[in-house]
This record gives C-alpha cells, structure tokens and sequence, in this order.
C-alpha cells in the first residue's frame, strides 16, 4: 500500500469490546449506528442482512458492518461471539468504506482469535452494559472515555482493531486515490469537514488548490465521485445523521450545525437521500429493537 496512504488514514477508537452468549433467540430489525462493528463467531449461528445483503453467520468465521449502514439480524439461541464495536475516521473528512473497497466475511485465522482474545484483554471494562442498542447507542455510552487504559493499551488497542479492519480491505484502493493524492486535495476536503456550519463557496475551496473553479469542480467530481456542491450537501447530511444518532438535540440545532439554510430545507434533502425523516430516521438507533 502506498505510503502516502497514512496522510488519509485512519483514526481509530475503540468503543466496546466483549464475549457475549444469547441464552434466548435475539433479532434486531432495521438498525444503523454511527459505529462500526466486528464479530467473530466463536459458537452457534443466525444471519445478518447489511443493506440488500444477507449473510449467514457461521463459528470460525469474523463480519465487518460498516457504519451508518442499515442492518438487521437474527441470533439463534446460544451464539456466542466477540464484538468489536469502533470509529474509523480518516482525517481527510472522506467516509473509510469510500476511498476503500471492502468484503463484509472472511474465515478466522488462529491470529484473529487470539487478537480478538487481547483485545479484551486490554479492555475489560468496554463490555457492554447491555445488549440493547436502546442503551448502548445513547449519548452517554457513546461518548463514554475508556478511563482506566494506559497510554501503551490504547496504542495497542488501535493497532488490533486496525489490523483486523485490514482484512476486509480489498487489495485494491480506488483508482482515484491516487488522483486525490496527485491534486492535493486533502486541505479541501479538512476545510469543508471542519466549517460545515458556515457558507463554503466553491471559488474559495478552487483558490486553495490554484485551480480555476471550473477545473477545480471537474477535477473534484472525476476524483471525489461528487461535485463540490453535492459533496458539501452530502458531508453536511453526514453530520447530521450523526447527531440525531448520538444526540438528543433538538432538530433546529441540528440543521444550525450542519450547515443548512431551513428546515423545509434541510427537511426535503434529508428525505431525499434517506427516504426518511429526520425524526424517523433518529428512531432507527435502536427503538426497534426486539426479542
């Protein structure tokens, strides 16, 4: 992998770790989360279906489901599995599974195991305190500091997770990575993450690059896969999913983080990208779950 490759790439936290057995059969319907989750399967069996896609759970074998990724799943009694819940940020504003291509199974190697092993090891006090996302996901739990690691268990705890993230990584990074790295791009796009809720004109963002506007959007559409408009639109959604999952701040202030100009603004492009409300959408964080 090219080594500029670290200039994007990838800040890492560590949200919970653990070992948990179902005594009961336990189904979720239709839950996204603003973390990103790692099982490994070590008994039993049930299946999980990411976006259109269901897949089988079998012993021996880990799952990758991506964040802000709609998910449901069936856990037949007596599954046990390790649950590697993280954020993966790059630093560069880019959504992780955008710049790389991922597989969502792979067979478990005796590594993964004994990686999975350490991890909570390291992290004995990240279990769950439940295995409701109606608990998990709330503000208090997500934003909850790990007090009790050192510096060195922290480290370590990153590369782990880094680590197995690595294997659901295909080989090959999209093409227009290399793009993004020959265009220098990555001031651009940490400007546009760090000042959503203020107005970002197009000329100013080419300025920084010393590109027309014209070629600096046709650059960023060829590399990005958006125009600088509809990237900005979509960076300023982002947030705000964010916050209706792991806040209970009024939508009003929402929509003054994000960016957006009105509610019946803000309202109709939400309900566009995600079929959803903002109210509707922010219940999907877990008030759905059942046993």
């Amino acid at each position: 992998m090219n080594p500029a490759l670290s200039d994007h790439i990838i800040k890492v936290e560590v949200k919970n770790i653990g070992l948990s057995k179902f005594d009961n059969d336990y189904s979720c319907q239709t839950l996204i989360s603003p973390i990103s989750r790692i099982y490994l399967i070590t008994q039993g069996d049930g299946w999980v279906q990411i976006a259109d896609e269901k897949i089988i759970l079998a012993p021996g074998h880990l799952y990758l489901i991506p964040s802000f990724t709609s998910c449901s799943y069936f856990f037949n009694k007596n599954l046990e599995h390790y649950y590697i819940h993280f954020r993966a940020e790059l630093m560069s504003g880019l959504n992780v599974y955008s710049l790389f291509n991922t597989i969502r199974q792979l067979k478990a190697s005796k590594l993964d195991w004994s990686l999975c092993e350490r991890l909570l090891e390291l992290n004995p006090n990240l279990q769950l305190p439940s295995i409701d996302p109606k608990i998990y996901q709330t503000k208090e739990w997500l934003s909850k500091p790990n007090k009790n690691q050192t510096l060195s268990h922290i480290f370590e705890s990153r590369a782990i997770v880094e680590q197995l993230l690595c294997k659901f990584i295909k080989p090959r990074v999209n093409a227009n990575y290399y793009d993004l790295m020959r265009y220098n791009l990555n001031p651009v796009l940490l400007y546009i993450q760090n000042h959503l809720s203020e107005p970002i004109l197009v000329h100013n963002l080419a300025k920084m690059i010393h590109l027309s506007p014209d070629h600096f959007s046709r650059i960023f559409k060829k590399i990005v896969g958006y125009s600088p408009g509809d990237f900005i639109i979509f960076k300023r959604l982002e947030k705000a999913k964010l916050l209706l999952l792991t806040t209970d701040k009024p939508i009003k202030n929402i929509i003054e983080e994000s960016g957006f100009k009105s509610l019946a603004h803000f309202s109709r492009l939400f309900k566009s990208h995600t079929l959803l409300t903002p109210s509707q959408y922010r219940k999907m964080r877990g008030d759905r779950w059942f046993r």
